[in-house]
């Protein structure tokens, strides 16, 4: 205890400051919105967002309204709280469109498709006589 009687005791004053961090309504961050600490509870957190909505009322300051009820909706339950705290430590991939695959290209000239008949069939032969055989009789 300290000996100034009017000078609180260091315990005594964090004790009544839970969360002595300041909103800060530009961050990303539900947690630095609220201007509470990552462990907090649930209801330091349910605290916290009412005391900013006497702040910030939705009525004078709509913007600032949105932006903090967003970060108690993130941190209002213990599933969404979790799922906050795993995307603040992670974040989740960013989203890329899948990559199309190229069209196959079915342009062809007319000459090729000649010649490669000429080629491998009957269309250049002249001389069918290799395909008959005499008639035996």
């Amino acid at each position: 205890m300290s000996d100034n009687p009017r000078q609180p005791a260091p315990l005594a004053q964090a004790e009544r400051k839970p969360s002595a961090r300041q909103p800060n309504l530009q961050s990303a961050d539900p947690y630095a919105v609220l201007g509470i600490e990552r462990r907090a509870s649930l209801s330091e957190v349910k605290r916290a967002y009412f005391s900013l909505v006497r702040q910030y009322s939705p009525e004078n300051n709509p913007a600032a309204f949105k932006l903090i009820r967003a970060a108690y909706e993130k941190l209002n339950s213990a599933e969404s709280k979790g799922e906050t705290d795993l995307f603040l430590f992670q974040p989740p991939v960013p989203w890329e469109a899948r990559k199309r695959r190229r069209k196959l290209e079915l342009d062809f000239d007319p000459q090729d498709v000649w010649q490669t008949l000429q080629t491998y069939g009957d269309l250049g032969r002249s001389n069918f006589d290799k395909d008959h055989r005499p008639l035996q009789g």
